[in-house]
């Protein structure tokens, strides 16, 4: 117990120290229950954090979004508005792009979905883009894409995407 509170109590003043806070108060060098200050500071950076990564993804797509979109006659590209989005996807589709969120907020990727025209709501096929190039399209659990698919992400990236991540 003595190592857990040492670690704790030592892990509570970095992370004080992280937020810049003033490192000679009293009330910040000896909080009255150690545990409960920790627990609470580290929630609060993770909700700091969270809303961070959330703005950022935003970011990503406040500006690509309309100029990345493509519809034919049965697909269309959508691009996600808000990180529940990539989540609801995974979900449905039952693969990982919701762990993607903080690669697209860092601008490491970009996640489009493949969406057909009657069903413009309901997750269909998955995009990641890397680089400007595609690197994955995939369907419900991780399934190749069809020809058809294939060949409209592949009109997508030759087309639209170019000038979108230009002008982006």
């Amino acid at each position: 117990p003595m190592e857990e509170a040492i670690s704790t109590y030592s892990d509570y003043l970095q992370m004080c120290q992280e937020q810049n806070y003033d490192m000679k108060s009293s009330q910040v060098l000896f909080p009255k229950h150690c545990n409960e200050a920790h627990d609470e500071l580290s929630r609060y950076i993770k909700k700091c954090r969270d809303e961070q990564t959330k703005r950022a993804f935003r970011e990503v797509y406040e500006h690509l979004a309309e100029k990345a979109n493509l519809t034919s006659k049965k697909l269309q590209i959508v691009c996600p508005k808000q990180t529940d989005d990539l989540i609801t996807e995974g979900q449905a589709l039952h693969h990982c792009v919701g762990t993607y969120i903080e690669r697209v907020a860092a601008k490491k990727c970009l996640i489009v979905f493949v969406r057909r025209v009657e069903e413009p709501e309901k997750p269909f096929v998955t995009v990641e883009v890397s680089n400007g190039k595609i690197v994955q399209i995939r369907g419900e659990r991780n399934s190749d894409p069809t020809k058809e698919v294939k060949k409209f992400v592949d009109l997508w990236s030759r087309k639209v995407l170019p000038m979108a991540l230009q002008t982006a």
